[in-house]
């Protein structure tokens, strides 16, 4: 599900789920999203001062660098809470 061109930008970290990619700038500030959405791969990508992130099947999460996880994609089984995880 990779965009033709690839996906430009200076990253670090990648992550694959069912059907969708994530990639981390560099820079922590943000990441880029692609492939099938069903909420866990935004096409504006998710803006954040992250860490490292994780793909589920159909969930994401990235951890800020203050030590909370954001949490997006399903929740059907509470595995990403919306309003994320303090840390």
């Amino acid at each position: 599900q990779a965009p033709p061109n690839g996906v430009e930008g200076d990253f670090v970290a990648i992550a694959a789920g069912h059907d969708y990619s994530l990639a981390m700038r560099r820079d922590g500030s943000g990441i880029a999203c692609w492939g099938v959405n069903h909420g866990q791969a935004p096409p504006e990508g998710v803006d954040g001062d992250f860490v490292a992130i994780a793909a589920g099947a159909f969930h994401a999460m990235a951890l800020r660098r203050n030590g909370n996880v954001a949490c997006w994609g399903d929740n059907e089984h509470g595995q990403a809470p919306p309003d994320g995880v303090v840390g």
